[in-house]
């Protein structure tokens, strides 16, 4: 009789091929108004707490406020109407070549964790008008006065697209893109007045 042998064999191929479950990089830490996730074609409402994962497109709704902190204590905040979705990821505690990258729509804070004090690491969030290396760095990004801006509270970012790009050095150093396909404009010290509604969009209330 080869039935029982028979089963065995399939159930030992089917569970060689059976993958892994992913393991979340991070988790939403605070939340305000509504928030979905997207992963694998599956649409889910969020609440506080919920695991984060690796591809997944997370989205706010009007007037919602959306905190993301990573396993390596990083933190990305989204306004309202915005997304965000992290197609790299790699948190090591004493690994080089760490790594984040991140796309997003929308009012946005980043504030570095621990990977982005690890040696060789490479952090960087893309936007629709430019890519946003990070060293260090606690930065806001996003929609205000008709443009893209991008202000740097402390640490060090480049900002770049194929037109060109800028390095912002100094607290309160900040830069504004005029749409698709233009560079980033000259550096300046954003006005305290223009720092505070960047930062109201993402402030929880």
């Amino acid at each position: 009789m080869r039935l029982p042998a028979l089963l065995v064999a399939v159930c030992l191929v089917m569970a060689a091929g059976a993958a892994p479950a992913a393991e979340p990089i991070g988790s939403v830490t605070r939340i305000e108004g509504k928030a979905s996730a997207t992963l694998n074609g599956r649409d889910v409402i969020i609440g506080l707490g919920a695991p984060v994962f690796l591809d997944e497109k997370l989205a706010t709704a009007a007037k919602a406020r959306l905190e993301v902190t990573f396993v390596d204590g990083t933190k990305l905040t989204v306004g309202e109407a915005a997304s965000l979705t992290v197609d790299r990821y790699l948190y090591r505690p004493r690994g080089l070549g760490n790594a984040f990258n991140a796309s997003v729509t929308g009012p946005f804070r980043f504030i570095s964790g621990k990977l982005g004090k690890t040696e060789a690491s490479i952090a960087q969030v893309e936007t629709a008008t430019a890519t946003i290396g990070i060293r260090g760095t606690n930065f806001w990004g996003g929609p205000i006065d008709g443009h893209t801006g991008v202000v740097l509270l402390s640490g060090a970012v480049r900002v770049s697209n194929g037109a060109g790009s800028v390095e912002l050095t100094k607290a309160g150093q900040g830069t504004d893109i005029a749409g698709l396909g233009a560079a980033p404009e000259a550096v300046t010290f954003w006005p305290k007045e223009k720092v505070a509604r960047a930062l109201a969009t993402v402030t929880f209330r």
